[in-house]
């Protein structure tokens, strides 16, 4: 086997080592006793949800929506690294091999995960889409062939140049996976899902096929999707264990940036002012906020039993909290803060500040949300309190110093 045949392996191999290093940290953490939790009631309270579920509920809808999704996000793992750009570029001929092994990587992962969502809906489907069990996996099999489509399409897509080109293929793709998927959800008719799969292979054959013979490799493109997919990863992690090598995409966000820009130039308020900027321009801290306070409402919504809604509000204020620690190590990297003249007692108290009124704000939001849907004002206010004296308790705690695997 020559040496391009095994780069693939040996960059699999060294990641793999080192997020199985990294993942029994995450394992042995409050976060995963939080996620455990949260998957037991769930299964305890799953025949009681699928009784209460009202019929007006469009879940055929739903599941075309979610599953689409799903199907046409194909981020793709290649383990590239910068030098590759000046030092692999010139044998792109021979690579060929070591592409297809990361796209066949990147469904298999992906799979996975649709396979397990599509086990946990199972149930649904079945109580509210289709009572008979013999197409059951039928479904599945037609669900993971349209992955393969997309996830082939969307690598041969990387080769376009224009980026209005892309989109509209991702347009066409998104019409026509959810439209194969409307059709066996609904088990409206086999030929027709039958016709429309064949004409997922006519495209791929006619168009996608071709374009590795017509266009190079945008390696700067391809690169950079790889370190957003790894950069993802390590900040999840970076709440349990020191990631010193990370790199963190920034957004300008005009809309939210002012928020920050209207806040005194004192020299006191450097380190609230920096921590804001950070929270609202990183890639990650605002969306993982946004996405917390949204699942945490909908899981309320779904669960019928008020004690549970206040428990659920509760784990993700809890769960919200323990994400927001990564922000104190955001500037870690960078040199500057640390030349500022201000004392470490700025920073914990910037720290908390912001915390602080970013969990009071969710609590206050989920209490809310339990208004709309349950039907006691004392659990609303039970909420509040909790997650109160929650926010109170996560904000004072500052992130100890993390583990650092080399």
């Amino acid at each position: 086997m020559g040496t391009l045949d095994r780069l693939w392996e040996e960059r699999a191999g060294e990641f793999a080592g080192t997020a199985i290093r990294y993942l029994r940290l995450v394992a042995n953490s409050g976060f995963m006793f939080s996620i455990y939790a949260l998957f037991l009631v769930g299964g305890f309270m799953y025949p009681a949800f699928l009784e209460w579920l009202p019929a007006y509920v469009p879940v055929l809808e739903l599941f075309t929506l979610v599953f689409t999704y799903f199907l046409t996000r194909n981020p793709i793992r290649t383990f590239l690294k910068e030098a590759d750009m000046v030092f692999l570029l010139p044998m792109e001929n021979q690579l060929g091999p070591y592409f297809r092994k990361s796209v066949l990587y990147s469904y298999v992962l992906q799979s996975l995960f649709i396979v397990l969502l599509y086990f946990i809906l199972g149930p649904l489907y079945q109580n509210r889409l289709f009572e008979e069990s013999n197409s059951f996996l039928l479904v599945l099999v037609v669900i993971l062939a349209v992955k393969g489509w997309n996830i082939a399409s969307a690598w041969a897509e990387w080769r376009l140049q224009d980026h209005r080109i892309r989109w509209g293929l991702l347009f066409g793709r998104i019409l026509l996976t959810a439209s194969v998927l409307y059709v066996v959800f609904s088990d409206a008719s086999w030929l027709l899902a039958a016709l429309l799969l064949a004409a997922m292979a006519g495209a791929y054959l006619a168009y996608h096929g071709r374009l590795s013979k017509k266009y190079a490799l945008k390696w700067e493109a391809v690169f950079s999707m790889e370190q957003r997919r790894l950069s993802a990863f390590y900040r999840f992690i970076q709440s349990f264990a020191d990631v010193p090598f990370i790199k963190t995409p920034v957004k300008r966000r005009r809309w939210l940036s002012g928020l920050a820009d209207r806040m005194p130039f004192q020299k006191d308020k450097a380190y609230r002012y920096m921590y804001v900027k950070a929270f609202v321009r990183s890639g990650e801290y605002l969306g993982m906020y946004a996405r917390l306070l949204l699942v945490g409402c909908l899981v309320m919504y779904a669960f019928p039993f008020e004690w549970l809604r206040v428990l659920v509000s509760v784990l993700f204020v809890y769960l919200t909290g323990v994400q927001l620690r990564t922000l104190w190590y955001h500037f870690d990297t960078n040199i500057w803060p640390d030349l500022y003249p201000l004392a470490l007692s700025e920073k914990e108290y910037s720290f908390q500040f912001l915390v602080l009124r970013l969990l009071l704000l969710q609590s206050i939001l989920f209490s809310a949300a339990y208004l709309l849907l349950g039907t006691y004002m004392l659990f609303s206010l039970v909420i509040l309190g909790a997650g109160l004296l929650l926010s109170y308790y996560l904000a004072r705690q500052r992130p100890k110093n993390r583990l650092e695997l080399s």
